[in-house]
């Protein structure tokens, strides 16, 4: 029997310092780190251990969103595999979530949904925000190269028959830039 701790974060910016010392504390004999979206269905850590278990293994992770926030069904897809090589599943955070017992398969599955839903929630209030500050004149992305006098200054040399070229270098753009312009505005 060997006790395997799983340690995941989402970011490479973001460190695993708690959740290995929470590891640790709870007799982890060896902990697999990852720094990786909990939405990925191809995290190569995660295979590694999932393929490295044996009967009688437990699997520890700190959280349950540890282990995936890809919905109810890649957690029961996870803890499936997890059980079908005889290990068991355990969450510091939910006590409850211990794949030894029954009751702790079906706790694990309305949790996976609950993280899904809230996923969903986020996405959709940060869309719905998104929209409004659109319809509010907020503008995303990067700031134009060259202002509105600017572009139609340029567009003005083009059409005198200016190379794109001495434009460019006149505006400090690219001559892509002022190429894309010319596309602009014969489009409009």
């Amino acid at each position: 029997m060997c006790v395997y701790g799983y340690a995941r974060v989402s970011t490479s910016s973001q460190e695993l310092d708690i959740q290995l010392a929470q590891l640790d504390a709870a007799g982890c004999e060896r902990v697999f780190c990852e720094k990786e979206s909990g939405t990925k269905d191809n995290r190569r850590v995660l295979s590694q251990l999932l393929r490295r278990l044996r009967p009688s293994d437990v699997v520890i992770v700190s959280a349950l969103d540890r282990l995936t926030r890809g919905g109810p069904f890649k957690m029961l897809s996870i803890l499936a595999e997890i059980t079908s090589r005889g290990a068991a599943y355990k969450s510091l955070a939910e006590p409850w979530a211990d794949t030894t017992h029954e009751l702790g398969e079906v706790l694990a599955a309305l949790v996976g949904y609950i993280a899904r839903k809230t996923r969903e929630d986020i996405i959709r209030r940060t869309s719905a925000g998104r929209e409004r500050a659109r319809q509010n004149g907020v503008r995303f992305g990067r700031k134009p190269k060259l202002t509105m006098a600017q572009r139609e200054a340029a567009l003005a040399r083009r059409r005198a028959g200016e190379n794109q070229k001495a434009i460019a270098q006149a505006f400090n753009v690219s001559c892509s830039t002022i190429s894309r312009l010319k596309s602009t505005s014969s489009n409009a």
